[in-house]
């Protein structure tokens, strides 16, 4: 599923200066959207659209940082470097609501770097899989 795919791909390390960690390991960042969906998502996730991309996260419940030195990267609870058992405890949301947005609240948004612990980011023993071919 979507989750294990991500984590894939985060956990790879050939990728880092496209889409990456936060430096606690509780959130990641796409950091080259345009890069990002040219060179990853087809070949990861079947899609080809950025917005898609988003749409899935938001699907399985990533919330969106809004404010502060991790603006704009994605967290959940579930979705920990190195841990693929505990987000194959996530569930895609089947139908997405009202088609009204929730008020982004900044103020409940959780600060990674003095709230919560650092979570350490697993090295991979052996080589990396080459990257899969672009489709098509």
């Amino acid at each position: 599923p979507f989750p294990g795919k991500l984590l894939e791909v985060l956990d790879r390390g050939d990728l880092t200066s496209i889409i990456d960690w936060m430096p606690h390991g509780r959130a990641f960042i796409v950091k080259q959207p345009k890069l990002f969906t040219a060179q990853v998502l087809s070949r990861f996730f079947k899609q080809t659209k950025y917005l898609s991309f988003t749409r899935q996260l938001n699907l399985w419940g990533f919330k969106r940082i809004t404010r502060g030195i991790d603006s704009g990267a994605y967290y959940h609870e579930l979705f920990l470097p190195g841990r693929p058992n505990l987000a194959m405890r996530m569930k895609r949301v089947k139908i997405k609501g009202t088609g009204v947005r929730p008020i982004p609240n900044p103020e409940g948004e959780p600060n990674f770097y003095y709230d919560y612990g650092a979570v350490g980011r697993v090295v991979r023993s052996g080589g990396l899989a080459p990257l899969p071919p672009l489709p098509g």
